[in-house]
């Protein structure tokens, strides 16, 4: 897992199946060669605390509105496989090493080790074909 892979919201983009395609693979949103990472309200956040830091996490006001927004609509797109919020309190609690090796070992196929994508509420592994369905 990469620090540069996690987005300034929370969002871990390195199990994003966006990010594992082998043809075209987004290139993760704090690259500014996408018109989505250009555009993004919350990456591009203009609240003074963002000028001192890339993560939301830092903000004097998170969560803010936005945040919490984004954060239903991943909890309800991927079965409450990714929470954004609860990512950045883990972050802001214990910073982003420890966050880093617990996203590892969540994200790390039990089968062969390799790491799971997710795509809405499947998870699945492009290694050995190990497939998870959230409830």
């Amino acid at each position: 897992m990469e620090e540069q892979l996690i987005a300034p919201c929370g969002i871990d983009c390195y199990i994003c199946a966006q990010y594992q395609k082998r043809k075209n693979p987004c290139v993760g949103c704090r690259t500014r060669t996408t018109r989505k990472s250009q555009t993004c309200i919350l990456k591009n956040c203009q609240k003074e605390c963002r000028g001192k830091s890339e993560s939301c996490a830092d903000c004097t006001e998170f969560p803010c509105k936005r945040l919490l927004s984004l954060n239903q609509r991943y909890q309800t797109k991927t079965g409450g496989l990714i929470c954004p919020i609860e990512n950045l309190q883990i972050i802001r609690q214990d910073g982003i090493s420890i966050f880093l090796r617990g996203e590892e070992e969540k994200w790390t196929c039990p089968m062969c080790g390799n790491i799971l994508s997710v795509a809405g509420i499947h998870v699945n592994c492009s290694a050995c074909g190990y497939t998870l369905i959230a409830k």
